[in-house]
């Protein structure tokens, strides 16, 4: 075994505390990262899975007006014309026997040179379709179940041709008399098997009964008939979902496949945006704790070094020391961050927690080791060059300064040069790598860049303020504690002597506490706004409200009737006229929303709702989607024509029902939604009822049970209820940022728990003959608890003012990139919980050193020190 391996190893070995905080920190740091990183891709590739499997496009459109080619959109990367119909197939030649056994399939006809590309389907063997308009070839591809029915394989041959219409009869006293002939045999073509379909998308259609083929031959096979064309189209992911319906909803009616938008929605990808920056200031602090920890281990260690020095060991190899102790620290704690990663996005996934909130469980755990082993060679390297410094610094150092261990780190400018080379590394080449190996979630609007490169900005200029200039915090910790000489003379005035040898540690320990304390406020800062926002969102949409629900099937004229005779009841919604077409859509009596709401200060909106095709837009979908009142929606009706509605109204007062709880929504009249989708407007079994401000709200559940002569097994539900539920969401979704915020403190408090540590290594010595000359243990604990506390009330003090004056910026960027509307409600009670939980968590941090320090040998500090 080397000379260095021998080395670094017992360096590791007989200083168990520093070593095991050291790679708690790097690992922590690390494991949180890649945490975030697994959970976040486990949570979209779990809740996708399932959505994906029916072999739906990212988008399904519908032209208006008759429009028959699809110009260019903005957010549509790639658009196939499409239809889909039944096709009658043989494996038998025209004219064979056997031609009687001919199947009956599903068909899709789509464009064959872009159909690959559109990901709806998958080939079990074979190839795909041949571009019939370049070969002239009839190529078709089949499902599992038709191959096996017809006996068939690649390259056999199939005809196929649309399936034969019967003669049409009517019945006339008793007798069917035919008024249609039959038709005559329909065009059939001969098509050679390309490939066979998967059991899945596509291929589970028709319960693999499925033929796809090219556009125009579907089209020839279906001449003269009319067919329902419309476009198949995959979304462009660097479009914002917001930006992709406004554009598709200016010229076509529209379906989303929800797999193709989830964890895409502007709140969505804030949230995600969040839990990732959460990752990188957790990577951050956990770097940090590594960077210093070799450093001030230097100074802790010159007496060995100068030792080594005078036995004749050359500096190269010293330097391999060090070298080889980063490497070892380094790489273990990476791979104990990977594992612990894995482990934590997993022990997270099972309860429920995911980067979309909590409530959703996902059956699949997988790894994308493309991102985490990349994240782990990033922490490993970045931490292997803070190692450079020490090496760096023993290259001045002579054997008999390092023996009397005043030589380390007196360069100060060229200590300077390399906290601020780190400093840079840290805030700028990091947070950059970081984003390259996780990309951002969404279109880089620029918007999100500048709310990113602040978010960044900051977090370097904290690295920059520890380590370029430490005087300033450990001054200010310095300033903190004088008052305190009167009462405690010899813990104080050690205190500050130890803070003032010992800038660049307390600077580093400040600056730590100071970036979770501001990411605590900050954080509970937006969540005070959000929940204003629900509050006075609820204050027009749920106060005042009472909705009924489980009722047996009534009639809602009389319900209606019967309820408007009680006082205080101003309207009645009906809550299971409802379609989703792209959004919701719910049918309402024009007439009951005369009472409250906008339509009680203007009539005109309800003759535009029943006269005009009128619509009322909710205000999350009128914002989200950019729609203003005038503007023309496209709707699909349930035969596939395409109507036009107007935005009458833009109001959360009607329309919001706690289940689904849903706040993107459309409202027209009932009878428009009888004509347009068939559905029954006038049997209800849940409605919602409006009351007057100052109504008894139990009155409807007695006048409820009197029209149904009991309960019946009718349930209620208050605005109260709905806003009281709303706000324990925004509590519950904002759990993973909770553990996120303590597993960050965590590392700040290893950060100083380090710094402590290495000082009692460093002063043993001292501390060895302060114990011989009779200072008693509490005064140690005391030297050790006002040095804690002053960096805890700097760096508390410090993140309490950045997370403060943080705040409205935090609450302005969520409002730009999700597109919400929130009041500035400030950070609250927090910003002084923040404060005091960065002078406990330095306190707890001193513990440890407190016990290393009294337990020390006197004798043996004094003759070894």
């Amino acid at each position: 075994m080397g000379l260095a391996t021998t080395v670094a190893r017992r360096s590791l070995l007989q200083r168990p505390g520093r070593t095991l905080f050291s790679l708690a920190g790097i690992a922590l740091g690390i494991a949180t990262v890649v945490a975030v990183v697994v959970l976040d891709h486990n949570t979209i590739v779990g809740l996708t899975g399932p959505l994906r499997a029916a072999g739906s496009p990212d988008i399904e459109l519908r032209a208006v007006d008759g429009v028959t080619e699809l110009d260019e959109i903005e957010g549509v990367s790639l658009a196939t014309r499409y239809f889909q119909a039944d096709a009658s197939v043989s494996s038998k030649p025209p004219g064979a026997e056997g031609r009687e056994s001919r199947k009956r399939a599903g068909l899709v006809a789509m464009d064959s040179a872009l159909a690959p590309q559109l990901g709806v389907y998958r080939l079990a063997d074979g190839e795909d379709l041949p571009v019939h308009a370049e070969t002239g070839e009839r190529g078709v591809l089949i499902g599992t179940k038709l191959a096996e029915k017809l006996e068939v394989g690649l390259g056999d041959p199939l005809w196929i041709s649309r399936p034969r219409r019967p003669g049409k009869k009517v019945c006339e006293d008793g007798v069917l008399i035919e008024t249609e002939a039959p038709e005559a045999e329909p065009l059939e073509l001969e098509f050679k098997v390309s490939g066979v379909l998967t059991r899945e998308q596509l291929g589970r259609r028709a319960a693999g009964m499925v033929v796809v083929m090219d556009f125009d031959l579907g089209e020839q096979l279906y001449a003269g008939v009319h067919i329902d064309r419309r476009w198949w189209a995959r979304r462009d992911t660097g479009v914002d979902v917001e930006r992709l319906k406004s554009t598709l909803a200016r010229t076509h009616s529209y379906e989303l496949n929800k797999a193709a938008v989830l964890g895409q929605a502007a709140d969505e990808r804030a949230f995600r945006t969040g839990v990732n920056m959460a990752g990188l200031m957790a990577l951050l602090l956990g770097l940090y704790v590594i960077f210093h920890t070799l450093s001030m281990s230097l100074t802790e260690r010159m007496r060995e070094v100068g030792t080594l020095h005078a036995l004749g060991t050359t500096r190269a190899q010293v330097g391999r020391i060090f070298l080889l102790e980063a490497v070892m620290l380094a790489g273990s704690g990476a791979a104990l961050g990977v594992a612990g990663g894995l482990a934590l996005a997993r022990s997270l996934l099972t309860r429920g927690i995911t980067t979309l909130g909590t409530g959703k469980h996902v059956d699949i755990f997988l790894v994308p080791w493309d991102v985490v082993v990349p994240l782990g060679a990033l922490g490993f390297l970045i931490a292997l060059v803070g190692s450079v410094y020490p090496l760096v610094a023993l290259g001045g150092t002579s054997s008999v300064g390092a023996l009397r261990g005043d030589a380390a780190l007196r360069d100060t400018r060229l200590g300077l040069r390399f906290h601020l080379l780190y400093a840079l590394l840290l805030g700028l080449i990091l947070p950059g790598a970081y984003f390259v190996v996780v990309p951002i979630v969404g279109e880089a609007t620029t918007e999100l860049v500048i709310v990113l490169l602040s978010a960044v900005g900051v977090l370097g200029l904290l690295g920059m303020l520890a380590m370029v200039l430490p005087a300033i915090l450990s001054t200010v910790a310095g300033v903190l504690i004088r008052p305190l000489l009167a009462l405690f003379p010899f813990a104080a005035h050690m205190a500050v002597r130890s803070i003032r040898s010992s800038p660049a540690r307390i600077g580093v320990s400040a600056a730590s506490l100071a970036l979770v304390t501001a990411g605590l406020v900050g954080l509970k800062g937006m969540t005070r706004s959000l929940e204003g926002e629900i509050e006075v969102w609820a204050a027009e949409a749920v106060q005042d409200k009472i909705w009924v629900r489980d009722m047996p099937p009534t009639s809602f004229d009389d319900l209606s009737e019967h309820l408007h005779t009680y006082p205080g009841v101003l309207g009645l919604e009906k809550g299971n006229v409802r379609v989703h077409a792209p959004f919701l859509i719910m049918g309402v009596e024009v007439s009951e929303l005369a009472g409250y709401g906008p339509c009680a200060e203007d009539a005109s909106l309800m003759r535009s709702l029943s006269q005009r095709q009128g619509m009322i837009l909710s205000r999350r979908l009128a914002k989200d989607l950019d729609y203003k009142v005038g503007d023309p929606i496209h709707l699909s009706r349930a035969n596939g024509v395409v109507e036009t509605f107007h935005v009458s109204a833009i109001s959360d007062a009607y329309g919001h029902y706690p289940y689904p709880d849903e706040r993107m929504y459309g409202l027209i009249a009932d009878d428009h939604m009888e004509a347009y989708y068939c559905v029954d407007a006038e049997t209800v079994t849940e409605v919602a009822v409006r009351l007057a401000p100052d109504a008894d709200q139990d009155i409807v559940e007695a006048a409820v049970f009197d029209f149904h002569k009991g309960p019946h097994g009718i349930h209620f539900r208050t605005g109260q209820t709905v806003l009281d539920d709303h706000l324990a969401d925004i509590q519950r979704d904002f759990t993973l940022f909770d553990i996120l915020i303590v597993l960050t403190a965590a590392l700040a408090g290893l950060g100083v728990l380090n710094g402590q540590l290495l000082s009692a290594l460093e002063r043993a010595k001292e501390v060895g003959v302060l114990s011989a000359l009779g200072v008693t243990r509490g005064q140690v604990a005391g030297m050790v608890l006002l040095e804690s506390a002053a960096v805890g009330l700097v760096g508390g003090g410090l993140g309490m003012l950045l997370g403060v004056l943080g705040v409205p910026f935090v609450v302005g960027s969520l409002e730009k990139i999700a597109g919400l509307s929130l009041p500035m409600t400030g950070a609250g009670p927090w910003a002084w919980i923040g404060f005091l939980g960065a002078v406990s968590v330095a306190l707890l941090a001193s513990l440890y050193p407190i016990w290393r320090m009294n337990r020390t040998d006197a004798v043996r500090s004094v003759r070894t020190g």
